[in-house]
């Protein structure tokens, strides 16, 4: 390509945020690092559409191998190619760039070299950028303008033995005292700012491989993702991230589901987020399923950063993995700040949810309505309350189904915002009165044209509510490796307690995308209608009660998520809007045990159930072996765990999903402590079951909550009429602090 002509001196910012290590930097960076501001600040959340001249633009550290890149990949694409230091700095200056670099000095180079960039308007080209560019904001902003940035997330060691090879020792910021690693760990960070998209490339990856994973990468962003409804016939009505995280619900009543092909790693590529914290392995999977284009990655990292880098999570590891037992494994996921493992999505989602109403500049206030077993509904009102400021909260809640300290948490919870009403009904009830809600359009405009509120959901059935579960169970593998119980590759078992299948679901997405899990095993109690299902076809709540037991987290028998897996698993083999009409209607559905789509399932799943005197008996025995001390919903787990000999032939990895303490009364009736009338009081219950064990480790603001006194006290009949009104009272009230 002909080097660029009519240049003329524009305007810029140089962009390096802070100072370099080294003393004799420190000037120029502090100088710098007012107008590097400019570009985070004034960076909209949704990517600017690519325009007609569809470019792509290559970035990545010096070494990354962008100019070897850019032939093949324009070749596939059939587009034009140029190499900013070969085909435009060089030519354009006379000399070649490292001269130019020894003359200037860093400071300017970076200023002169930005200047002959604004210049430059490809058309249909591929472009290698500099390895500098990115500390230009102007630059990168006008790349941004012209085409999509792809960042070659390369790994650190080859490019320093490229580097090494070509005998290369002089790039901005380099000196005899700087060495090489400390300059190239300094930059990832510009370039982590200014991506559309990330390739995560393997250890000696070669060219073509590059070029191959870039090019799916980019043809799936041309794609633009898209989520449809798991009820939709025709598979056409699409919607955008931003937008489902605030429906929640599709308006067929289905639920949400990525339109195109999961993302998918080798493992290679995951062995390069072993080392890597759990914000920034929920970074790299979580913009793999939302497109910039919906989300922008920079936005996207601050929620995540925000979630998981900060004091929300008691543990470094946010989700650490236990060592139990005979190559069995705990996942603990309760140290969030209400102690299950419903903290762990919903203090993200809270997040997006907020920045998707203020992003869709909606006149509309948002009416969550979360239907509860026990967890959910603490965890919403924690979340929303917190990082939500454009939202109310309802929570239905079975008023004698859930535990003594789950009530004390949800009723205790104190803001203007979040309302929770006891049900004298089941969870099923509870979410079946929901999901009508959201299909009675009668009630839509009513809310909408007299109280100003549009209705969401913040339940698993809410696609982004779900999408954060798989970055756990992904975690949980790369801990193994990383902790050598495991090589990269080896294949493990992941059982999970089971009720509205969500938990269970963001594991089999993990599976989806490489991750190396040779079962997933659901785990029920006497509510075992999903175990029944996969053992025989049929699903059939019909004949069924639901059975009080001691978790009742999954005392659930319309499993909702169960659509969103039979929809991905039928491949339109099947119509699940059939299947779910019928349940509706019959209170039952059944599939074909002999059909092809039906051994798909039993090949998907493993499952079992115990009883609840069998789930305690588990949690005593275990506590006497380990002197670890489960909740019942993980001694679910880890019973039909035994049942299985999970652990035998490869490592298993249990779910424990809430801590001990949130069920103090089932655990002291299993250890035999007797309960007085003056211990019977949720805390002084929570204070007694404490005293057992400290493994795991008090969680401490959970004892805090439940000390605090009721101050939800309304309990409804189990009606859609009366919980009708009680949200018309609580939507119409003068003292609302949303406006």
């Amino acid at each position: 390509m002909a080097p660029c002509t009519g240049f003329s001196i524009a305007r810029f910012f140089p962009a390096i945020t802070r100072k370099l290590y080294k003393h004799q930097h420190r000037q120029f960076y502090q100088r710098c690092h007012i107008a590097s501001m400019h570009m985070s600040e004034n960076l909209d959340s949704t990517l600017e559409k690519i325009k007609s001249s569809n470019n792509i633009f290559l970035m990545g550290c010096p070494g990354a191998g962008k100019s070897s890149v850019v032939k093949p990949l324009a070749q596939r694409l059939g587009m034009e190619m140029a190499d900013i230091d070969d085909d435009v700095l060089e030519p354009y200056w006379n000399m070649p760039v490292s001269k130019k670099l020894t003359e200037v000095g860093d400071e300017t180079f970076l200023e002169l070299e930005a200047q002959v960039f604004l210049e430059f308007k490809p058309v249909t080209t591929v472009v290698a950028l500099t390895g500098s560019q990115p500390m230009n904001n102007d630059a990168m902003a006008h790349a941004k303008r012209l085409g999509v940035i792809i960042y070659l997330d390369v790994y650190e060691n080859d490019i320093l033995n490229r580097l090494s090879a070509m005998k290369v020792n002089r790039i901005v910021g380099f000196n005899e005292d700087a060495n090489m690693e400390d300059i190239l760990h300094y930059r990832r960070q510009f370039y982590e700012k200014h991506y559309d998209i990330r390739v995560i490339c393997e250890p000696n990856d070669t060219v073509s491989s590059i070029a191959e994973k870039v090019y799916k990468a980019y043809t799936n962003f041309q794609a633009k993702s898209g989520y449809i409804s798991t009820r939709d016939k025709s598979f056409s009505k699409i919607s955008n991230f931003l937008n489902i995280a605030i429906q929640g619900l599709a308006p067929d009543g289905g639920l949400f589901v990525a339109k195109y092909a999961h993302p998918y790693m080798n493992h290679s590529q995951w062995q390069r987020l072993v080392d890597l914290p759990y914000n920034e392995c929920a970074l790299r999977i979580l913009e793999q399923w939302v497109s910039t284009d919906d989300l922008h990655q920079t936005k996207l990292r601050s929620f995540v950063d925000e979630t998981y880098a900060g004091d929300e999570f008691a543990s470094k590891d946010v989700s650490p993995v236990i060592e139990l037992e005979r190559n069995q494994y705990l996942l603990e996921l309760f140290h969030g700040p209400t102690g299950s493992f419903k903290d762990m999505a919903l203090q993200l989602t809270a997040k997006i949810f907020n920045y998707a109403s203020k992003m869709e500049r909606n006149a509309l206030k948002s009416l969550v309505l979360v239907a509860t077993s026990g967890d959910t509904g603490g965890a919403v009102m924690n979340a929303f309350s917190r990082h939500s400021d454009n939202a109310d909260v309802i929570v239905l809640f079975p008023e004698d189904g859930i535990s003594s300290i789950q009530k004390a948490q949800l009723t205790s919870f104190d803001h203007p915002n979040c309302k929770a009403l006891g049900i004298k009904g089941d969870f099923d009830f509870c979410q079946s009165a929901i999901k009508s809600i959201f299909e009675n359009k009668e009630l839509e405009s009513l809310y909408a044209d007299k109280f100003g509120y549009r209705l969401s959901s913040a339940n698993s059935i809410n696609f982004a509510r779900l999408l954060p579960q798989i970055v756990y169970h992904a975690f949980s593998y790369l801990l193994m490796v990383k902790h050598r119980h495991i090589p990269m590759g080896q294949l493990i078992d992941v059982c999970v307690p089971t009720g509205n299948f969500g938990n269970i679901l963001g594991a089999y997405y993990a599976k989806k995308m490489g991750i190396p899990i040779r079962n997933l095993v659901v785990a029920c109690n006497e509510n075992n209608i999903v175990h029944d299902f996969f053992s025989c076809g049929e699903y059939n709540i019909s004949n069924r009660v639901l059975h009080k037991t001691a978790s009742p987290a999954i005392d659930i028998l319309k499993s909702s998520n169960l659509e969103r897996y039979i929809f991905e698993a039928g491949k339109k083999r099947i119509s699940t809007a059939n299947l779910f009409d019928e349940l509706e209607k019959h209170k039952k559905f059944e599939i074909d045990c002999k059909s092809e789509l039906f051994q798909t399932i039993q090949q998907d799943f493993l499952t079992g159930w115990c009883s609840s005197d069998e789930s305690l008996h588990t949690i005593k025995d275990v506590f006497r072996r380990t002197g670890y001390l489960m909740d019942p919903h993980t001694g679910v787990a880890k019973n039909v765990a035994d049942q299985l000999s999970l652990g035998s032939e490869v490592p298993v990895v249990i779910a424990a999903t809430a801590h001990f303490s949130k069920f103090s009364e089932a655990i002291l009736d299993t250890f035999d402590i007797q309960k007085s009338s003056a211990t019977s009081k949720p805390h002084d219950l929570m204070a007694k079951a404490l005293t057992l064990s400290d493994f795991p480790k008090k969680h401490h603001r959970l004892a805090q909550d439940v000390a605090l006194p009721r101050i939800h006290t309304e309990v409804l009949e189990a009606k859609q009429s009366h919980i009708i009104a009680e949200i018309e009272k609580f939507i119409s009230r003068k003292d609302s602090p949303i406006k």
